[in-house]
């Protein structure tokens, strides 16, 4: 969607985006923005996605610092899709 087109009908984009559509904004045929709905803002903010991976990050140590002592390997990249798909780690 153009950029005049969203100021044109800012009231029908907010509207769609409320809906879970997400608007790509253009400027001279290049997208310059994206309006999205406030439940995605989890998936596209960059700040919070550094935040998730640091968390991920810190659970995974507590995991090798805790277990350390039996002497049993940790699979990190199986403790984090666990830990992203919801599941548990070791």
């Amino acid at each position: 969607m153009r950029a005049l087109e969203v100021r044109a009908r800012f009231g029908e984009v907010i509207d769609a985006a409320a809906a879970g559509d997400r608007i790509v904004i253009e400027r001279a045929g290049r997208p310059i923005a994206v309006i999205v709905p406030l439940s995605d803002l989890d998936a596209v903010d960059p700040e919070r996605i550094r935040g998730r991976r640091l968390e991920a990050f810190d659970r995974l140590m507590r995991d090798v610092r805790r277990t350390r002592h039996l002497g049993v390997p940790i699979d990190g990249t199986a403790v984090i899709r666990a830990d992203r798909d919801g599941g548990h780690s070791v």
